[in-house]
């Protein structure tokens, strides 16, 4: 019994001594270390959200030529000259508002290189900017297209009817709604920038509580 308790120390020494000689930086042990250095660094959470921003960038351009394919397609020019104008304003609007979009995510996207990730915390930072991103959008589309049609509604009969096409309500028409769309864009974007403050205060909040 000794003998084999000898034996088996033995050949965990040899082992340890074994395991010991391998070269720890070697592939096998670091192949994923740029990849769990660009998680710890921050680089990897920048880049993607970048990435995303330009690609969210893209559709708005995208979706308006997508819309014009699908309206030539079903023959719109072939209907009655009020809906044929009331989607051609819609669609302007529409264009217009997709434009604006996609400059603010271009624009946001360079913001995303000078987030401090030495306080840590950079998550909060990226989702307070998407926050805040996302809510311009949503501002700029009731804005601009609510807005319109609303003004066109009043001159033609059903006209904001089609806010419901791309998925924008009203208060039912008429002047009530030329005043709704624009106050609510506003208070769309101070929600969102209220949104995306608060989320960075926490994180502030949370900084200062590990001190």
């Amino acid at each position: 019994m000794e003998d084999f308790k000898e034996k088996t120390d033995q050949y965990k020494d040899q082992f340890m001594s074994k395991a010991a000689s391998v070269d720890q930086k070697g592939k096998f042990f670091t192949y994923s270390k740029p990849f769990t250095d660009a998680i710890d660094d921050g680089s990897l959470f920048t880049k993607v959200s970048k990435l995303l921003y330009q690609v969210i960038g893209g559709l708005f351009l995208a979706t308006p030529l997508y819309l014009a394919y699908e309206g030539l397609d079903n023959n719109i020019f072939s209907g009655e000259f009020k809906y044929v104008l009331l989607s051609l304003v819609l669609f302007a609007a529409f264009t217009v508002s997709c434009w604006i979009s996609f400059q603010i995510f271009f624009n946001r996207k360079d913001q995303l290189d000078d987030l401090d990730n030495t306080k840590g915390y950079l998550a909060s930072s990226i989702v307070s900017n998407l926050t805040r991103t996302m809510g311009e959008c949503v501002a700029v589309f009731w804005g601009i297209v609510g807005t319109t049609v609303s003004i066109l509604g009043l001159l033609i009969d059903g006209g904001d009817n089609l806010l419901s096409a791309v998925f924008i309500e009203g208060m039912g028409g008429g002047i009530v709604d030329v005043i709704f769309f624009p106050l609510c864009a506003f208070f769309i974007l101070v929600f969102s920038r209220f949104v995306s403050e608060a989320i960075i205060a926490l994180a502030d909040i949370a900084r200062n509580t590990k001190r």
